[in-house]
């Protein structure tokens, strides 16, 4: 852990907004992978989630609590709906093609 550098506090005041979501979340700044993550410390530190910001901002804090493990039923509906969608439009343009190549 000797990579990881703590965030105790900073100007958007994100370490102690991501504490008011958890209590065991604690903000550090990666110095190997140069990103930000959160880790719980209970009884050992593990990692939640690398924010995809830089610097940390309020987008970081809805991340964080899009991403927590009580919503994973949630989460995993929102990725087969998207990934259903995505499905729909290659099939769609696969079908146009097959269209716009035959009216030639």
């Amino acid at each position: 852990m000797q990579h990881l550098r703590e965030i105790t506090s900073d100007v958007f005041d994100i370490a102690d907004r991501l504490k008011a979501i958890d209590g065991r979340y604690r903000l550090f700044y990666n110095l190997i992978a140069k990103r930000y993550e959160v880790y719980t410390f209970t009884p050992h530190p593990t990692l939640q989630v690398v924010l995809p910001f830089s610097p940390p901002d309020a987008r970081c804090i809805r991340h964080v609590l899009r991403t927590r493990a009580e919503r994973i039923s949630a989460l995993l509906e929102e990725i087969e709906a998207e990934n259903a969608r995505i499905e729909r439009e290659k099939a769609k343009a696969v079908i146009d093609r097959a269209i716009a190549s035959a009216q030639i």
